[in-house]
């Protein structure tokens, strides 16, 4: 497996001395996507200058470009995810994970099986701009606390499966996981689908080692699952220097 962090590209060169693989920021702050390229040049070169390259990415959609819902403008989305998944590649990027509950969650007495179809339509389309520019978008549920559709590791699988496109697969996250009292066997079960993960102590969500939380069952559920890829901690930090360390050392530790 390999390590990283999802944090801003500023704080890069602390991740590479603790020994990380790789670095997550955001869309929205590394590809700018509503930005000109004049703009991103500046972030190509500071990636260009980096001691690691930034291979996934979190926080895709914007609360403002709506996905589900009445006010969904296409065109824009295109645009943005085209953006996204072509800056990404030219910097080394390999993964984008879609949680963005605010683009997504379904309005009361909004139909949910409308909301679906809405984000089957997204992703398929989303999938044209990911594959021709070689990347993958990896489908993050989110708990009930900050969403209310496409809640589980299941329901990410399901989703994957309707939309049926290489580029489009699954994520585990183990704070979301945890929060809707998920089965780890649903992490095993969704083996030939999962992409990309996320990993906090998922009490708090803080980071790992923090809290002295036991990851046995979720590193046990990845390995019976085939997993050996990405695996960020998207979490809170007290110290950054120092947790970042000691969140290394304790996710190696189940390895």
């Amino acid at each position: 497996m390999r390590f990283g962090v999802c944090t801003g590209l500023e704080n890069v060169n602390q991740l590479a001395e603790v020994g990380y693989d790789y670095i997550e920021p955001g869309v929205r702050s590394a590809l700018i996507p509503e930005s000109d390229e004049t703009e991103f040049q500046k972030i190509r070169e500071q990636v260009a200058k980096s001691p690691l390259k930034p291979e996934s990415y979190a926080g895709f959609i914007p609360g403002d470009l709506r996905v589900v819902g009445e006010t969904v403008d296409f065109q824009r989305l295109s645009r943005y995810v085209e953006t996204a998944c072509r800056r990404a590649n030219e910097i080394g990027g390999e993964v984008i994970v879609y949680g963005s509950s605010g683009s997504r969650n379904v309005a009361e007495g909004y139909s949910e099986e409308r909301a679906l179809a809405q984000i089957a339509e997204f992703l398929d389309m989303a999938a044209d701009h990911a594959e021709a520019h070689n990347m993958t978008i990896a489908i993050e549920p989110i708990c009930w606390r900050e969403g209310n559709i496409l809640r589980t590791v299941a329901d990410g699988v399901a989703m994957a499966k309707r939309v049926n496109r290489p580029g489009i697969k699954a994520l585990a996250d183990l704070y979301h996981v945890h929060q809707e009292e998920e089965p780890m066997q649903n992490i095993i079960d969704a083996a030939e689908w999962l992409a990309h993960v996320h990993i906090a102590e998922p009490v708090k969500r803080s980071y790992p080692g923090n809290d002295n939380f036991d990851f046995t069952d979720f590193f046990a559920a990845l390995q019976k699952a085939g997993y050996n890829g990405r695996v960020s901690c998207e979490c809170k930090f007290d110290n950054f220097d120092a947790n970042i360390e000691t969140a290394l050392k304790t996710m190696k530790s189940y390895i």
